[in-house]
């Protein structure tokens, strides 16, 4: 449904040219949600603008369908207009002297999409239906909360019903409770009427419940592309694990490789661990291993002989509700954990740590 091809994108400052997307590649297919993810200036915004027509790339390709809206070798440049997208943005850029029914009427009634007055109402109906604002259409548009706000947006960006929906950093602007309850309710929408969205966040909660796929961005460039549970659990490098999610991240080298079903080991400034390996991994060659805060175990005592158990020392432990989020100090170096409400673990005790094989990840 969508196709982009080696985009590139560099804006000139007083300090010179700033290259802020450069050789970003990727597939949408249609139905999907695909999310954009990454620090603030990581390029995903000029991304997306690029994708709406906001913003010209110098090179590459933009495919929305079989149409090419932009291309730099023939010249092609479509105009937003004739895109057909419709976008979302951050600031809900609702019309403050108009009411909730001609804020979503306004693409009907004005520009390229316009439609007959007989179809306006019934169209603008239906579309506040789909976000459950039915009964406020005669009301004004400063009356509403943010969450209503962002609802009309949606509306608004869905009445003409566009071939792709883009969404820069819509719920950021909602308190906490309101945007998780946002989350769901918008994917399940989405997947509702079937629409092809690409997704701007920087939030990785977000990412993790919204997408598809999700494209970690990284100074201009995709490091890796992925689902949820890929992006999450296998990182393909050390930028990707230290930004989604919280990471264990230490320096490590081979041991021992993989022989006869075993597993192999690598020694690390924590400590020797086994760990799953590569078949084509050498002895002494440097790697970086993970794992997740929630996989590691943490006793008061030893209760028998076990892989991968290393001696630490709680240094922090804070309440969050539903569990404790630890940092304990082992051999020296921090490692993060999470362990349940119910375990009492007490700054400066003395405990076990015990990280599974199977949750060791190795980074190139």
């Amino acid at each position: 449904m969508i196709r982009v091809k080696n985009l590139r994108k560099t804006f000139l400052t007083k300090q010179g040219s700033q290259a802020a997307v450069h050789g970003a590649e990727f597939d949408v297919a249609e139905g999907e949600i695909f999310m954009l993810l990454g620090p603030s200036g990581c390029g995903k915004t000029t991304t997306l603008r690029c994708i709406a027509g906001l913003e010209t790339p110098d090179e590459g390709e933009i495919w929305i369908g079989e149409q090419l809206v932009f291309g730099d070798r023939g010249g092609t440049l479509l105009p937003v207009y004739k895109r057909g997208v419709g976008m979302v943005f951050q600031s809900y850029a609702i019309w403050p002297h108009l009411t909730v029914f001609d804020n979503v009427a306004y693409p009907l009634v004005h520009g390229i999409y316009k439609a007959p007055k007989r179809e306006v109402k019934g169209r603008v109906q239906k579309a506040l239906s789909l976000v459950g604002l039915e009964r406020f259409e005669d009301r004004p548009a400063p009356l509403l909360s943010g969450g209503q706000q962002q609802r009309v947006a949606l509306a608004r960006a869905l009445v003409y019903e566009p071939k792709v929906l883009l969404l820069d950093e819509p719920l950021s602007n909602l308190d906490a409770k309101l945007r998780a309850e946002m989350r769901i309710e918008l994917r399940a929408l989405m997947k509702r009427l079937n629409i092809t969205a690409i997704y701007v966040t920087h939030d990785q909660e977000e990412a993790l419940v919204l997408s598809d796929r999700i494209a970690v961005m990284h100074a201009g460039e995709i490091k890796q592309i992925g689902t949820p549970r890929d992006i999450y659990v296998k990182p393909q490098n050390d930028v990707v694990a230290g930004f989604i999610g919280t990471a264990n991240l230490f320096s490590a080298s081979i041991t021992a490789v993989p022989r006869n079903g075993e597993e192999g080991s690598v020694s690390t400034p924590i400590g020797a661990l086994a760990c799953p390996l590569p078949p084509s991994v050498a002895v002494g060659q440097p790697v970086t291993i993970m794992f997740r805060p929630e996989d590691v175990v943490v006793r008061a005592s030893q209760a028998g002989p076990s892989q991968n158990s290393l001696c630490g020392v709680v240094e922090q432990a804070v309440f969050v509700g539903s569990r404790l989020q630890c940092v304990l100090s082992v051999q020296g170096h921090k490692v993060h954990c999470e362990v349940p409400k119910s375990q009492l673990v007490e700054t400066g005790q003395s405990v076990v740590v015990e990280i599974p094989r199977h949750a060791i990840h190795l980074l190139p």
